[in-house]
């Protein structure tokens, strides 16, 4: 049994941690206190009988108040442990089953956004491992159980299918020539880039490419958000 309460200096987050079995505690003692409290102390039968010879009335009602109060506080932590903490810390569970059998790849994912944003291009295996991350978790059997987590990555892939749909619009293999390299590159409408496949500077394909960049740039941001998102929900549950 024990609270935990934490504060990171970089951040300047305040956290709190505590231990289910509290609330058994807590409970039980609410729970003890009222039945002892309906049981009234063992000197009040005396008392009222002693009293009552000199016309002196003893009123023990009032603990019958406080036993129903204290009883039903027990009452209500027990229920909230059992039907509320003790369903969610499955919930958690199931999660973090999951995520340790098919970790996100994080790193990957990482480099494909910035990849895109520094050099407007990628290469097809950071592709696939980007695929695979925003459908990661879609199928039911994988689907997380936690609310808040199951928000966070179906915003993630939202934006991460938006970004996708934009790259295979717009990126091409380049070079075309790239030998026997399985791994292929593909970059952002290389016949608009003057550093890649346009021949004669023509300052319409350059405001073309411009505006393509800042689009490419804008959902790169999204999805990248969004994911962060995700993986520090995942960081802060325990589960990486």
């Amino acid at each position: 049994m024990s609270i935990q309460i934490s504060h990171d200096q970089k951040s300047g987050r305040w956290s709190f941690s505590y231990s289910r079995h509290l609330f058994v505690a807590v409970g039980m003692a609410f729970l003890v206190g009222g039945i002892a409290a309906l049981a009234g102390p063992w000197w009040l039968p005396i008392a009222s009988f002693v009293f009552g010879k000199i016309d002196v009335k003893i009123d023990a009602s009032a603990n019958y108040w406080v036993a129903a109060i204290l009883i039903a506080v027990g009452l209500s932590i027990l229920a909230f442990k059992f039907f509320v903490l003790d369903k969610w810390a499955h919930r958690l569970a199931i999660d973090k089953e999951a995520i340790t059998q098919s970790p996100p790849a994080a790193q990957e994912v990482k480099r494909y956004f910035d990849d895109l944003l520094d050099d407007h291009s990628y290469r097809s295996s950071s592709d696939t491992h980007f695929y695979l991350a925003y459908n990661q978790f879609s199928d039911a059997s994988k689907a997380f159980q936690d609310t808040k987590t199951a928000a966070l990555f179906e915003a993630f892939s939202s934006d991460a299918r938006d970004l996708h749909h934009f790259v295979g619009q717009n990126f091409f293999v380049f070079p075309n020539n790239q030998g026997t390299n399985p791994d292929y590159r593909y970059c952002l409408a290389p016949h608009l880039n003057i550093d890649r496949d346009m021949d004669i500077y023509d300052t319409k394909k350059v405001a073309q490419y411009d505006e393509l960049k800042r689009e490419l740039a804008e959902r790169v941001t999204h999805a990248r958000q969004s994911y962060d998102a995700f993986v520090g929900r995942l960081k802060q549950l325990g589960h990486l």
